[in-house]
């Protein structure tokens, strides 16, 4: 099978579990927002073939560009190296208690061989990690650590450095704009959860470069709101920012979710004089970014090696290896229309 039709073949895995019956209302899974939350059971990501390990890969949530690529990447290596990959997550990127739900039922139930994790609690994750871990199951961490030691390897972004870079790029980004250092500018900023290190890393990231290096006039609003990777509300959240605060010049959105929202927040109030910087490549965000009368940028990481990677090393740990590592920086790359078509071509050549 070609890669585009793997790639068309776990989106379509995406489509059946968001459509069928494996969806299931949780009233003890929680989010950051509170209220019942949606869990995704597990369902196969690649062919299931008998004898061969069985690895359960637990994400933040399950309906996005970003997660999908790290769906590839597990898939794509659960077929290289012969291990059966089941995928489930939560609907809402906070909801940590869905997650360890997932994870007793992946080790009690399913007896698995192995797992990928991508924590949506740094914190409230230990407990079960510890369980797991300490029952010799390998677990290899994605897109974000846990505070724990209780993991083979973690396959992330230096979200710290990310942060700086974010904020590098928004005063690069504000100058293009034609915003004076004398003008007053507020920059607006919405994250996904309260609970992950990844957003409290870009945060401190963002925050640490902006405050050595931003004129005084421009101040980041203490007003961070949260969307719990709601796309709905991560838009609403962009529209009233921009009703809120007459000086509004800058956005940034510390993830996926976070930035599509702020897309679809411009783009339905009709603005071009707001800076955007955000994460990750979806749909929206590659289109504004192309058109000339805005000014956008994102982060880019390479999920799919996160995936492709943590699948590996539980793999290797199954087959008696030492894991030498226990973070690696998978890298990130600022794309803007300087470089945009650059970084299509680039991509469309790895698809071939």
């Amino acid at each position: 099978m070609g890669l585009l039709n793997k790639k068309f073949s776990v989106i379509m895995l995406c489509a059946a579990m968001v459509l069928s019956g494996c969806a299931k209302t949780d009233e003890k899974a929680g989010n950051t927002s509170g209220g019942e939350t949606t869990v995704y059971e597990f369902e196969p990501a690649n062919e299931i073939k008998d004898g061969q390990p069985d690895i359960y890969v637990v994400l933040k949530v399950m309906t996005s560009q970003y997660w999908q690529d790290i769906i590839q990447g597990v898939a794509d290596a659960g077929d290289e190296l012969g291990c059966n990959i089941y995928v489930g997550g939560p609907e809402s990127e906070g909801d940590w208690e869905g997650q360890e739900r997932l994870l007793e039922e992946a080790v009690n139930e399913h007896d698995a061989d192995g797992i990928v994790l991508a924590p949506a609690s740094s914190a409230a994750l230990v407990d079960i990690t510890n369980e797991i871990y300490g029952k010799g199951i390998p677990i290899a961490l994605v897109d974000t650590i846990i505070n724990n030691e209780s993991f083979d390897t973690c396959y992330m972004t230096d979200n710290l450095q990310a942060g700086e870079l974010a904020a590098e790029e928004m005063l690069h980004q504000l100058r293009e704009l034609g915003v004076s250092e004398d003008e007053k500018a507020e920059i607006a900023i919405q994250i996904t959860s309260t609970s992950s290190q990844t957003v409290i890393d870009r945060l401190a990231g963002f925050n640490q470069y902006w405050s050595t290096n931003a004129p005084a006039n421009w101040t980041v609003l203490d007003d961070v709101k949260l969307n719990d990777g709601n796309k709905d509300r991560a838009k609403q959240n962009c529209i009233d920012f921009i009703e809120q605060y007459p000086n509004l010049k800058g956005m940034f959105g510390c993830n996926n979710s976070s930035t599509v929202g702020f897309v679809n927040g411009i783009n339905e109030k009709g603005v071009n004089n707001i800076a955007l910087v955000g994460f990750d490549y979806a749909d929206e965000t590659a289109a504004l970014i192309a058109k000339e009368a805005q000014h956008a940028s994102t982060i880019v990481q390479n999920q799919y090696n996160m995936g492709y990677e943590g699948l590996k090393t539980v793999f290797s740990v199954l087959d008696g290896e030492t894991v030498d590592y226990k973070f690696i920086d998978t890298g990130t790359v600022v794309i803007n229309r300087d470089n945009q078509q650059e970084y299509e071509q680039s991509e469309a050549g790895d698809a071939k």
